[in-house]
Formats: C-alpha cells, structure tokens, sequence
C-alpha cells in the first residue's frame, strides 16, 4: 500500500502539518503532490490524505471532491484551521475520516452555528456586539454519524520551532516548483530537546504579538493588551522575529492569547523556551500534543481577562511554582511529542485493509 498526500504548500503544511509524513520511518510510503489532476488522472494510489486542502481559497469544490471519492478507496481529510470549529464540514460525507488539530469536547456544538467558526469568536460577537465585514455562515453536522467521523490529528505543536521567516519562505517557493520533499533540508531540527531550557529571566512576561485583521479575533487580543497597559512587567509591540526569537527564550512568562484558533505558535515556544504559558483557560479543547493541565502545564486565566494581571503577578513573585509548572510542560511536550511516529501508526491502522 502506497499513501497520495494532496496538500496546499504553505509554511504551516510544510514545517508542521506534513512534518510526519515527510519525516516517517515509513520509508517510500507516501507520495506528495499539490495537483489535484495528478490524483485524478495519474494516481496509481488507492488512499488519498487531503491535508489543509479547500483553504486557500476557503471554498471546498464538492465536484472535484466527488470524482476523488469515486476513485479512491480511503480518503482521510487532515484539516487545515487552527481552531476547535472544523469550517469545512461539507466535506464529512466524501471523507472516510476527518483529522482536525483540536476538536470541542462537547461535539454537540458542531450542531450549532457559531459566529466566526469558534466558541471564543461566537462569545465575542454575542457579549460585546463585534461584527465580522461579510461574516461567513458555515454549514452545521445535523447527522450524528458524520460526527462519529472527527478525530484529532496533531496540532501544531508538531513541527520545526523556532519560526526563521527567510528560509521558511525559501522552502515553500522551492517545494511549490520541486515537491514537498524540497522543504526537508530547511527544518532546522528533527530531534526534540533532551534537558530543560536555560531561561535567563531577563524579561518578565512576554506579550508581543499582531493580530489577525478580522474583527473578532481581534477583539481578544486587543482586550488584553488593554488590561496590561501600563504595566511594565508586560513586554509589548510588534518586533522583528529574530527579535522575538531572542526575547522569548530570556522570558519568564509567556503571555499566548487566542489567534485564528486557540492553540499557537507561542504556546510552544513558551514551553520549549522553559517560559512558564499564561494563557486563556483551554478547558474546553481536545489537541494533542496536551499542553494544557491547568496549573500543571500551563497557568489559565478568564477569557475576558479579568484576572490576568493578578495570575501574572502571582507567578512573577513566585519562582519555585513558576519553575514546577514551566518544566511540567517541556516534559509534558516533549514526552508527548516524541510519540508521534506511534500517533501516525495509530492513524495508519485506521485505512482498511
């Protein structure tokens, strides 16, 4: 058995979601390609993994998904959102199964329109009267048995770390003429830290970050920055990325707000920097890797951020407990990620033989 993996070739894709797969002890198993007509017409394969397909643009083209579901025997769709919502769920009856990075642990919700695709946006737009310009109103699951369907795959917390803009952006130009497999000289690491980072604390909590354009996204981090205005404990802005990369691994806490999705990039960088993650509670998500044990892995606060500022506090005059949880999560990680070969094994056993 071989495996086609039709992906969309972007920084993500390339340095996170198909890092398994490029990386597999399953040497020769899969084959890569970004050209929907080669599955169609040149495809010898009988399984077919979609991984963050019908993104970019966000449109899923149910003619081509049709003609994949009649010649291929498994298809798995590896979704491509950075949130719980799965967005696409107009795929679910062409798919064998749908791999998402995290799902709602009450998959009730996906019987219910949500504004924005996630349960934080939704709240937003409820609470605060925050409008999206042309939101989007996604299809919901009214049959339980596509729900059965959902799985979680692994989020980004698989991957290469830290972010290094130029030769990320160099891979995906030379993978999008020469194939996925071009990117792999570019991943910086394959093998995960063995011993708890040296952490300087030359910074108290890190707190630099954009924000996504879209208004309800927007709204959380700006929230946020607004309740530590001010305070010179929080270090804020936008810097360049080496800058960034520098700052985190001196910080002593990581300040990691909801972006597209609730699981982010700082979030992991925080955990492999030995920066202790503080963060809105996560209390309603299943991911995997688990980085998220309240006050065991990481330190949760309100959504709204009403206690930010004292959990900040708290653990900046509180090293010991500061220290207990920010080598919690790098043991956490990097038990949990070293499993990946085993995760993909587990998934693989799901195709029928």
């Amino acid at each position: 058995m071989k495996i086609t993996v039709l992906a969309f070739y972007d920084r993500i894709s390339l340095f996170h979601s198909l890092k398994p797969f490029l990386f597999s002890w399953h040497k020769g198993l899969f084959d890569f390609t970004r050209d929907p007509d080669y599955c169609l017409y040149r495809d010898k394969n009988r399984v077919l993994f979609l991984d963050r397909w019908f993104l970019k643009p966000d449109h899923v083209d149910l003619e081509l998904l049709k003609k994949l579901r009649d010649k291929y025997q498994t298809i798995f769709f590896f979704n491509g959102n950075a949130g719980g919502g799965i967005l696409r769920p107009e795929v679910l009856p062409y798919v064998d199964l749908f791999f998402n990075k995290s799902l709602f642990k009450d998959r009730s919700l996906y019987h219910k329109q949500l504004y924005g695709d996630e349960l934080f946006t939704d709240m937003i737009h409820r609470e605060n009267g925050i409008n999206d310009p042309e939101p989007r109103t996604r299809q919901v699951v009214d049959d339980p048995a596509q729900l059965d369907k959902l799985r979680v795959g692994w989020n980004i917390g698989i991957g290469d770390f830290p972010k290094r803009t130029y030769p990320q952006r160099t891979a995906v130009a030379l993978a999008r003429v020469l194939g996925a497999r071009a990117a792999k000289p570019f991943h910086k690491s394959v093998i995960l830290p063995g011993t708890f980072p040296k952490n300087s604390g030359e910074y108290p909590v890190h707190a630099r970050w954009g924000g996504p354009k879209r208004p309800t996204l927007l709204f959380h981090r700006t929230r946020l920055l607004e309740k530590i205005n001010g305070d010179s404990s929080f270090l804020t802005g936008k810097v360049p990325q080496n800058q960034y990369n520098r700052e985190i691994k001196s910080s002593r806490i990581t300040l990691s707000p909801f972006g597209w999705g609730e699981v982010c990039f700082r979030d992991f960088e925080a955990v492999l920097n030995g920066s202790l993650l503080l963060k809105p509670d996560m209390g309603h998500l299943e991911t995997w890797p688990d980085i998220f044990i309240p006050n065991e892995t990481y330190v949760p606060f309100a959504w709204d951020g009403s206690d930010l500022v004292e959990k900040g506090r708290m653990f900046l005059e509180d090293e010991k407990e500061r220290l207990r949880i920010a080598r919690n999560a790098f043991e956490q990680f990097t038990s949990e990620a070293a499993k990946i070969s085993g995760r993909l094994d587990e998934i693989l056993s799901l195709i029928p033989r």
